[in-house]
């Protein structure tokens, strides 16, 4: 594979574009469910060289659209800026994308709360415009109903499987229940017409904490309320997929104070968001959990990772799954 990056980069002439020098290192860096990630550098400039694999939007072109959203989000200044797309798949079967490679470390939510206030604070203000709104898949009259689709659409392999026991089967059918009888909540936020881009994908891992903070990862960003975003960044199911934290009450009402001063939101009406969003939030995670585990049970999954095998796992555990689907961000 890295010898075949090379030859890519000389035969479309890239090395020159991004004025790298002979030698240039490729190096494997990352690979998530549905992206390989390599480091390609000089020793003194350096690129992130991104395959993908698949959508979780359903996208027929889904690095077009990675791409796209990377450029509109430079503005912000809070994400990686991108030089070069390729969806041909002409030398690689799968879509490319070259963008800027970031120094620093993964979000600690222990000691970096502030910094993840302000990054999702200046990005969740970006005013949405005409460009954004041809561009991005929108929820504005769906954002409960789209997560119910979603849930349906993930757990329909799940209910038929010989890997998910009983137990949990029975308890993801019954929040699945729960947030269909209760969709039409979604009114509140239609009436409040408050709309922006979310990453929908945020964890300590999508976050480069170094002089200046970023979040990267942007494959599924949507128009949504905010609140999609600080639902997911802190449910147990997010804190403890690579930092095996749980944040105390008083962590996370800390942070949602911060991140109000820096969007100047109403803090009871954005209190109230959360704890309407919160429970489609957790079923969506359990139960793409459950689709993965499923899937990695029969080996259907082209890109695999043992580390979240496992930790989808423990989530399927009948007193995780029964606490995690009751849990509310603000108790």
């Amino acid at each position: 594979m890295l010898i075949k990056i090379h030859t890519y980069l000389k035969e479309y002439h890239l090395i020159e574009k991004l004025q790298l020098s002979d030698p240039v290192i490729i190096e494997f860096l990352a690979k998530g469910e549905y992206n390989q990630n390599f480091l390609i550098s000089d020793r003194t400039k350096k690129f992130v060289f991104r395959l993908n694999y698949g959508s979780q939007l359903h996208l027929k072109n889904q690095i077009q659209y990675e791409y796209q959203a990377l450029k509109w989000l430079e503005r912000t200044k809070r994400t990686p800026r991108v030089y070069h797309v390729d969806d041909q798949k002409k030398f690689f079967d799968q879509g490319i994308l070259i963008m800027e490679y970031l120094a620093g470390e993964p979000l600690d939510y222990r000691k970096d709360l502030s910094k993840a206030a302000k990054i999702f604070g200046e990005i969740h203000q970006q005013p949405l415009d005409e460009a954004a709104d041809r561009l991005f898949v929108k929820e504005k009259q769906s954002i409960l109903a789209a997560r119910v689709a979603e849930c349906e659409q993930l757990l329909e392999p799940v209910f038929k499987s010989n890997y998910v026991s009983k137990s949990a089967k029975n308890q993801l059918a019954d929040g699945l229940d729960w947030c269909k009888k209760n969709v039409d909540q979604q009114q509140f936020f239609i009436d409040l017409d408050h709309w922006c881009v979310v990453n929908t994908e945020v964890n300590s891992h999508n976050f480069i904490i170094g002089q200046q903070g970023f979040l990267i990862d942007w494959e599924k960003p949507v128009i949504s309320h905010a609140v999609q975003d600080i639902s997911q960044f802190l449910a147990s199911t997010t804190t403890l997929w690579r930092s095996n934290i749980v944040l105390k009450q008083t962590e996370k009402e800390q942070f949602i104070q911060e991140y109000l001063k820096v969007t100047n939101f109403d803090g009871e009406i954005f209190k109230e968001a959360l704890h309407i969003y919160h429970p489609y939030l957790m079923l969506r995670a359990l139960s793409w959990s459950a689709m993965a585990y499923d899937s990695y049970q029969r080996n259907t999954k082209e890109l695999q990772n043992q580390e979240i095998f496992e930790k989808v796992k423990t989530y399927l555990q009948e007193d995780f799954l029964r606490e995690a689907l009751k849990e509310q961000i603000i108790e």
